[in-house]
């Protein structure tokens, strides 16, 4: 069965993930947009670094172009949100991505970009997915052809998109300011990106991991602690070499999110990413307009969109909710836990490389490092600390835990009374001190997410090791 999750349609590659199946996924929304008479607008395709993305892409083009459609294929690898921007600049009927994200080496994906230059909703891809069910009813094959290649143009996005968003930072500052950066793209399509912005503004960075690699280096290429360790001990080195404010900035497999390092090498989550923005837009910049989050994000975007007098809204997990947000209002920042953080004025999409440059400009502003910008919020708001593990199940466990907490509602967890249970987007537990734990069944992989927000280290640990005994019983 061919499902589009979270965010696309992935699967492990040479199992599922095959020519045949992208062939056919990419003449279900081929069918759907002849349907929607949006195919004259033309289809951007794009992919990242991962293995034979580029022959994926190319097959899923040849499809497109094989159906009358007029295909704009990217020259080499790019990260999502530059795809996204594509089509807008444009005015394209979507995009085909050919990425896995943060996923494991072994798979692969099929993002649906739409019109509106993000992730496709809910209702695209359950129509693609109905066009995918009708073709194999009636046993037909995609669409080929030879005389394809004529409607397939090669390009190259990457200055349109720089253009677009070196608008929306002063670089100038940031090289006044001259802070220390390294980068870490985790040998995705983003590599190359955020250095070369910043080096055509004469700014100095240092990247790591910036060749192209299918394996990840033997890791998931997602910007998380345990996946961070050489960026962790580059930071550390270089802030003891070199004195001075010190940065390090992650992007994920395909460019769309965002982890950092402070000057002491030590992790700045995605949460803390966004309340440092959420402040640096407001007092710095002096925007405004509504805040969005997902339902895994921490209290302290509560406590500041608060200070502010902003409009908060909170959703599911998972960008294409935020995205729906930015298209009907006016939202100054909406992110997710997973470091995908959309800003006001460019297009309606995560995107790491403009969230980094916005990240230094927040210390070039403030000329304080990252940590101790940190710490000025939660001198004021408490507190909070953040993580969450992972555990992968069978399918069988998966249905087992799925009925579990449809009836999992606690009196008490580690001991503590619990003040309110929510269900927005899996079973989320508060304590009377606003710690909470939240149980998620990921809608990408075989996984049940467990998150957990406390005013102190200890308690998420023993927060998070409650959740597995509740598990695992």
């Amino acid at each position: 069965m061919i499902k589009f999750g979270t965010d696309g349609w992935r699967a492990r590659i040479s199992d599922e993930f095959t020519f045949e199946n992208v062939r056919l996924v990419a003449q279900a929304y081929v069918n759907y947009l002849i349907k929607e008479g949006t195919a004259d607008k033309g289809l951007v395709v794009g992919y990242d670094n991962r293995f034979q993305s580029e022959d994926f892409a190319y097959e899923s083009a040849k499809v497109a172009a094989a159906n009358g459609i007029k295909v704009y294929l990217t020259e080499r690898a790019v990260p999502s949100p530059v795809v996204s921007f594509a089509v807008k600049k444009r005015s394209a009927a979507g995009a085909i991505m050919i990425t896995a994200s943060h996923n494991p080496p072994e798979w692969n994906g099929f993002k649906i970009k739409a019109p509106y230059a993000c992730s496709a909703s809910p209702e695209i891809t359950k129509a693609v997915e109905k066009e995918v069910q009708a073709l194999l009813t009636r046993s037909e094959k995609p669409k080929t052809g030879s005389a394809t290649e004529q409607l397939i143009e090669k390009i190259d996005p990457k200055k349109e998109y720089f253009d677009h968003i070196a608008k929306f930072v002063d670089m100038d500052r940031i090289k006044k300011t001259s802070i220390n950066i390294v980068i870490d793209p985790m040998h995705g399509s983003a590599a190359g990106y955020l250095r070369e912005i910043l080096g055509m503004n004469d700014i100095m960075s240092n990247e790591i991991n910036d060749t192209r690699d299918p394996l990840f280096g033997g890791i998931n290429p997602e910007p998380l602690p345990l996946n961070l360790e050489e960026l962790s001990s580059c930071v550390r080195e270089t802030s003891l070499e070199k004195k001075g404010l010190t940065v390090g900035i992650a992007l994920d497999g395909d460019g769309d999110r965002i982890g950092a390092m402070d000057d002491k090498g030590i992790y700045v989550s995605s949460h803390n990413i966004f309340i440092i923005l959420l402040k640096h837009l407001v007092e710095n910049k002096k925007l405004s307009g509504s805040v969005v989050k997902t339902f895994n994000v921490t209290n302290l975007v509560d406590s500041l969109a608060g200070k502010y007098k902003l409009t908060l809204h909170e959703t599911p997990i998972g960008f294409k909710y935020i995205a729906d947000y930015i298209l009907k209002e006016d939202v100054l920042i909406g992110g997710e836990e997973s470091g995908g953080i959309g800003i006001k004025g460019h297009i309606p999409e995560r995107d790491g490389v403009l969230n980094g440059l916005l990240l230094l400009e927040a210390v070039a502003t403030l000329k304080k490092g990252l940590r101790e910008i940190l710490n000025d919020i939660m001198d004021e708001f408490g507190y909070f600390y953040y993580d969450r593990i992972d555990v992968h199940l069978t399918e069988e466990q998966r249905q087992k835990i799925k009925e579990k907490f449809g009836s999992f509602k606690p009196d008490k967890f580690i001991g503590e009374k619990v003040k309110d249970i929510q269900d927005l987007d899996g079973t989320k537990i508060f304590l009377e001190d606003n710690s909470w734990i939240l149980f998620r069944l990921s809608g990408t992989e075989p996984l049940l997410r467990i998150y957990s927000e406390a005013t102190s280290t200890d308690k998420v640990k023993r927060m998070l090791a409650e959740g597995e005994r509740v598990i695992s019983k």
